[in-house]
C-alpha cells in the first residue's frame, strides 16, 4: 500500500490531504442528519407546540433543542412574538438565513474538493509522463525500462487517486445536498404555519 501511495508521486499528498478533509466533514455531516432526522420524528411536532404556548417551560425545551434548525429559528424569533406581523415576519426570514449557513455547512468545501482533485490528478499524469519521456533516448539503444514504467505507473496512480477521492465526495456531497433541500422545504412550511399561528394569535 505505502508503495502504491509512493509510486504516484508528489501529488498524492495534496490528494491525502482533500480525502482526509473529505471524510472528516463527511462523518461530520452524517452525525448531524443522524440528529436532524430523530428531531423529525420525535420532536418536530412538540417544538412547534411549545413555541405557541410561549411559557418559561416552552423556552427551557426549545433551549435544550437548539441543535435542531427549526428549535433555532424559533428560538430567534420569540422575541419578536408581540410584534406586528412584518416585524415578526422580518424576524422569521433573518433566523431562517442564519440557520441556512449551519445546514449547508461544507458545501463550498465539498465542491472545491471534488473540483481540484481530479485536476491534481492530471497534474500527476502529466508530471509523470514527463518523467517517463526525460528517460527515453530514442536516439540510443539503451532505454531506462525501469524508470519509464516508473513514470507511466505514476501517471496511472495519480489519476486514479484524483478521480476516486472526487467521485467518494461526490456521491455523499450530494446525498448531503439532497438532505439539506428537504429540510429547508419542511423549514418553510412549518415557519409558514408558525407565522399564520402568530397572526391570528396577536388579531
Amino acid at each position: 500500500m505505502n508503495n502504491l501511495f509512493t509510486s504516484g508521486g508528489f501529488v498524492m499528498w495534496p490528494l491525502l490531504f482533500c480525502s482526509i478533509i473529505s471524510l472528516s466533514c463527511i462523518l461530520e455531516r452524517f452525525f448531524y442528519w443522524a440528529v436532524i432526522d430523530w428531531h423529525n420524528k420525535n420532536t418536530l411536532g412538540s417544538i412547534i407546540e411549545k413555541f405557541i404556548k410561549g411559557n418559561n417551560d416552552s423556552i427551557k425545551f426549545l433551549k435544550k433543542n437548539n441543535n435542531y434548525p427549526l428549535a433555532r429559528i424559533l428560538i430567534g424569533v420569540n422575541d419578536y412574538k408581540s410584534q406586528d406581523s412584518e416585524t415578526f415576519h422580518l424576524a422569521l426570514t433573518h433566523s431562517i438565513q442564519s440557520t441556512l449557513k449551519h445546514i449547508k455547512r461544507f458545501d463550498n468545501l465539498f465542491s472545491t474538493i471534488i473540483t481540484v482533485s481530479p485536476l491534481l490528478g492530471l497534474l500527476g499524469t502529466i508530471l509523470g509522463l514527463i518523467k517517463s519521456f526525460a528517460l527515453l533516448d530514442l536516439g540510443k539503444g539503451d532505454i531506462n525500462s525501469i524508470g519509464v514504467t516508473g513514470g507511466i505507473s505514476e501517471a496511472l496512480v495519480s489519476t486514479a487517486a484524483g478521480l476516486i477521492v472526487a467521485i467518494f465526495t461526490l456521491l455523499f456531497a450530494s446525498y448531503f445536498k439532497s438532505q439539506s433541500n428537504n429540510h429547508i422545504s419542511l423549514i418553510q412550511e412549518y415557519s409558514s404555519k408558525v407565522e399564520l399561528i402568530n397572526k391570528n394569535n396577536i388579531n
